[in-house]
């Protein structure tokens, strides 16, 4: 149990006497803490009662560590040879789906002593049992991340539904849970050529109260997976934009240097890769690590695909050794002048290196595996390091003095460092302690205090007539500060600015002096225009932060105004609008308020208040999922009239056929799963042999293949599953997609006959409508009916009042907190996210054009509000 203590209290008796039973002592009102108090949860019920001793937490970093599970097991397949390509497609219901081509988990019936698992089916024991699995039986795994079988229990444990399809020896078997339960029996339902896993799961709300599966978020760790397993085709499809990427890596963990090292210069052409076994212990490393122009270190460690972000033994194996090889070398070599001094940190200055081991049995520090604790691992990778990289440089003399003088000028760089440091704290108390520039405030609790940071000295001035003295400050920029992307920190703490900006905030500069704790601020806010300057002073100053300040941003002191796009005036009421989307929601509460919505269809009926506001939000949702279908080239109207069977059932899947001799691909759409692989099965008879692809996996939908090959494309359509439920709420409220596509014909003499719906409000003229297509466009365009609608550009375009009370006064403004990452609580993530970062700023702050100009090019068209 959790949170209470048993306790036993003796009582003094006689030996061979038995205590008379004592009576409870129960308060009024108090239930007896006896026996009955006492409960066991058997197989999942104990998951859905504390899923956070399983999956970390019930935010988003749990929510995704579902996916996580089931992708671990299909990269287990992989590892162990006989998996090639997965696929994670993220539905519109909701739902993901995470598919493999190896073996399938077995299905034959277990043979067990225990009664409750013999004769069970070997894939509902995994999905139903915890620590069930066959990575205990080192014979079908010798290498996997997942050590305890608890896996992929927990995720049918904590969703909503499951379905897992197994296809393996000749034969497809399905079966469905419910909340971990088993819903319906595994069971035949096809014929198959291939082999593989498929897992489709929901996130049970009544678990996780934000269940959006984030793809940013997946992109980035699958990525990662993609350049650790060799050869792997890991495919992402996002159902509910269209967004799709395939990841594969033909070169490994050099690729995946390459990748961290965009938009940086490299020191030497060719990643350094290194590799090596030890069949006694059965332990193999690859370590993969470049060198680049820039003053970070940035060295990740991988134990069996798990990223380990504390390290452990295979990454000081791999720095002491590091340390000690390029000493050497510069001590042979000359390159160490007069008694300068050098340390680890100096020559992995610009490092960028990937450490990857394979352990059978791997130690780890706790449960969340961040440290890798297997002593035999240090002084493995230690020698290998020592031995090969030593070869190396012997081997590339070039690139060898390279390399190491940039750490031998990284320690030069350190000493000017420490002055320049020296110089600045005396400056500082030289002038008073503050700069003359700084407008301060009164209060002195950092907490309590905010440092606006203002783009040039009229802006400044406009921020400074608008604050509150009390506890806002001022500190009004000249121009663009230094970027110090490009520039060593001896060299940086050199420029006028930089000092102004190090000794306002108070809290130092580098990891030996930086204390957040002497922070003057609590919060420190960017306030720039929304021109392109003010952009690339924004980003500047980011920049700054991010190398240099970074525990500011972590600790959630950083802070970027955020200036509304919108004035709204109507009557009395005054609103500042941050973005379309508020406009649109606000417009639609105005274009509600005292309206009514009269359906004329054979007799009169009227909504109004909740009931219209219901309506509304069911026609907003028909519309995205309108969205969805449009991207696949599927019409809802055709959808709905053709293929809404007689149980209110839309299609789940859509599959395009292309026949050998046929230039046009058939079109045909079915309800589940059972019938597709009839559908296939009825293909194979007539026509022969045929590929199953799924749509986003290899290839999407399109033309016929001039290759004349025989192949069914398989589209999952979990939109429909939506729009089955938006349309059964429609049919209750007593409309139907009859009054969605209504349309009014002239009669014959010329007129249109009455519309059958009218937008009423009291004082005004009615509204009629075609249809209910039209509705949410007419209640907007209601809402907008006598207000005023202003739109900024920016900062730049306000004076003092109107930048007090979009931007500074606390109650009314809208600001964004500066994050490494959304899933701050997931460390993994945050340390992907944290290198995502650093290679962005890299490529928008380097040196390397090419680099930055693809960048921009693939991402312009996500740019919003931008005044150029």
């Amino acid at each position: 149990m959790e949170g209470e203590e048993l306790r036993e209290q003796a009582a003094g008796t006689d030996v061979g006497q038995q205590p008379e039973p004592m009576a409870p002592v129960e308060a009024a009102g108090e239930q007896a803490y006896d026996a009955h108090s006492i409960r066991v949860l058997e197989g999942l019920e104990a998951v859905r009662k504390r899923p956070a001793m399983y999956i970390g937490d019930t935010g988003l970093a749990g929510l995704h560590h579902l996916i996580y599970e089931a992708v671990d097991n299909a990269i287990d397949e992989a590892m162990a040879g006989y998996c090639t390509e997965i696929t994670v497609s993220l539905g519109a219901d909701g739902s993901c789906m995470v598919a493999d081509n190896g073996r399938g988990i077995p299905v034959a019936p277990m043979d067990h002593p225990d009664p409750k698992i013999n004769g069970r089916p070997a894939v509902e024991i995994c999905m139903t049992v915890l620590h069930a699995g066959g990575k205990f039986d080192r014979s079908s795994y010798k290498v996997s991340g997942g050590l305890h079988g608890v896996g992929i229990s927990v995720v049918n444990a904590l969703s909503e539904w499951l379905r897992v399809q197994v296809r393996q020896k000749g034969k497809v078997h399905e079966m469905s849970f419910t909340r971990g339960a088993t819903q319906i029996p595994l069971k035949v339902i096809g014929d198959c050529t291939d082999t593989g896993t498929r897992v489709r799961f929901k996130p049970d709300p009544e678990i996780f109260e934000d269940c959006h599966f984030r793809y940013e978020t997946l992109k980035s760790r699958l990525r990662e997976l993609a350049y650790l397993n060799q050869g792997v085709r890991i495919n992402l499809v996002d159902e509910r934009t269209g967004a799709k990427e395939s990841f594969c890596s033909n070169d490994g963990l050099r690729e995946f240097v390459e990748h961290l090292n965009e938009g940086k210069e490299a020191l030497h052409r060719k990643v350094i890769a290194l590799h090596a076994e030890d069949e006694e212990q059965r332990l193999v490393v690859d370590i993969a690590m470049q060198w680049n122009d820039g003053y970070t270190e940035n060295v990740i460690c991988f134990a069996n695909n798990i990223r380990n972000i504390d390290g452990g033994t295979h990454l000081s194996g791999f720095r002491s050794s590091l340390t000690r090889t390029m000493n050497n070398y510069a001590k042979r070599e000359n390159l160490l002048k007069g008694d300068l001094m050098t340390s680890g940190e100096d020559f992995r200055e610009g490092l960028t290196a990937i450490i990857s081991v394979k352990v059978p049995e791997p130690q780890f520090e706790a449960q969340t595996k961040v440290r890798l604790m297997n002593p035999e691992v240090e002084s493995f990778v230690e020698r290998v390091m020592y031995e090969q990289f030593t070869n190396f440089l012997e081997e590339n003399p070039a690139d060898a003095r390279r390399v190491v003088s940039k750490g031998v000028q990284a320690a030069l760089a350190r000493e000017a460092a420490r002055k320049a440091r020296d110089l600045t704290r005396k400056s500082a108390l030289n002038t008073g302690g503050m700069p003359s520039k700084l407008w301060d405030c009164r209060l002195r609790n950092a907490d309590s205090t905010e440092l606006f940071i203002v783009e040039g000295q009229s802006a400044g001035g406009s921020a400074k007539s608008g604050r509150d003295a009390s506890f806002q400050a001022i500190l009004p920029l000249k121009g663009k500060i230094l970027n110090v992307e490009k520039a060593r920190i001896d060299k940086m703490l050199s420029h006028e600015e930089i000092q102004t900006l190090i000794v306002a905030l108070g809290c130092g500069i580098g990891a030996e002096e930086f204390d957040i704790t002497k922070r003057r601020y609590g919060r420190v806010i960017i306030m720039c225009d929304a021109d392109v300057d003010g952009s690339h002073i924004r980003t500047l100053l980011l920049t700054f932060f991010f190398r240099h300040m970074r525990p500011l941003i972590e600790g959630g002191h950083l802070y970027v105004a955020q200036p509304p796009l919108y004035l709204l005036r109507k009557g009395r009421q005054t609103e500042y609008v941050l973005n379309d989307d508020v406009l649109n929601r606000r417009l639609t509460e105005w274009g509600l308020t005292g309206t009514t919505l009269v359906l004329r269809d054979g007799r009169e009926r009227r909504l109004s208040g909740d009931e219209l506001k219901r309506l509304i939000g069911l026609l907003e949702q028909m519309e995205q999922n309108n969205r969805i279908l449009r991207r696949r080239n599927i019409d809802m109207r055709t959808l709905v009239t053709r293929h809404l069977d007689e149980n209110g059932r839309l299609p789940s899947y859509r599959a395009i056929v292309q026949r050998p001799g046929e230039n046009q691909m058939t079109e045909y759409f079915g309800y589940d799963d059972e019938e597709f692989e009839r559908f296939c099965d009825e293909e194979r008879k007539r026509v022969g042999e045929v590929s199953v692809i799924e749509a986003g996996s290899l290839m999407a939908a399109g033309a016929a293949d001039e290759s004349n090959a025989h192949r069914i494309i398989h589209t999952e359509l979990t939109e429909c599953r939506v729009l089955e439920d938006v349309l059964r709420k429609l049919t209750a409220m007593g409309v139907s997609m009859e009054d969605y596509y209504a349309e009014r014909v002239e009669q014959v003499d010329g007129t249109l006959p009455p519309a059958r719906f009218l937008l009423e409000r009291e004082g005004e003229e009615p509204v009629e409508l075609d249809n209910l297509a039209a509705l949410v466009g007419a209640v907007r365009s209601l809402g907008a009916r006598g207000a005023e609608i202003k739109r900024f550009k920016g900062l730049g375009e306000m004076n003092a009042t109107e930048l007090a009370e979009t931007t500074m006064i606390p109650e009314r403004r809208a600001m964004m907190k500066v994050v490494v990452s959304d899933e701050a609580d997931d460390p993994e993530q945050l340390e992907i996210d944290a290198r995502e970062a650093d290679r962005i700023f890299s490529i928008l702050m380097g040196d390397n054009v090419d680099a930055r100009r693809q960048y921009i090019e693939q991402n312009a068209v996500l740019v919003k509000n931008l005044d150029i």
